[in-house]
């Protein structure tokens, strides 16, 4: 799976590139909203984790055009971990898939992945059958 980190902190990409990269995932970064932008038009990633707020375009902004481009197609975990407002309001008109609301540690890092791992890419969970 191909992850896009989207963070303003050079600290905090470290961070959430090491717990990613332990996963076996292809990480991609950004520094701020535009370069998360351009990265999005040329390549889609499965899951972007989006820090809130973010420099140069903000979380909303790149939400915004992320509904723009394929609705849906993309998973995103946004993390409130960082100095600034969120607006919530303006977050809500937008599909998220899941809310850290601090700066995560590696394991509620890779839970929140793991969770956001599309269900066709998950291996089938074992099923009994009973014949009568």
């Amino acid at each position: 799976m191909q992850i896009l980190i989207a963070s303003s902190s050079a600290f905090r990409r470290d961070l959430y590139q090491q717990a990613i990269h332990h996963l076996g995932h292809d990480v991609l970064l950004a520094a701020g909203g535009v370069d998360c932008i351009q990265q999005m038009q040329t390549r889609r990633p499965d899951l972007l984790v989006l820090e809130a707020p973010l420099l140069w375009g903000g979380c909303d902004g790149v939400l915004d055009i992320l509904q723009t481009l394929e609705p849906g197609a993309t998973r995103v975990i946004v993390v409130a971990a960082g100095t600034g407002s969120i607006d919530w309001f303006q977050l809500s008109r937008f599909r998220v898939d899941d809310v850290l609301f601090r700066l995560p540690t590696q394991q509620e890092l890779q839970r929140a992945i793991g969770d956001g791992v599309p269900r066709a890419a998950r291996p089938p969970k074992a099923t009994t059958q009973r014949i009568a």
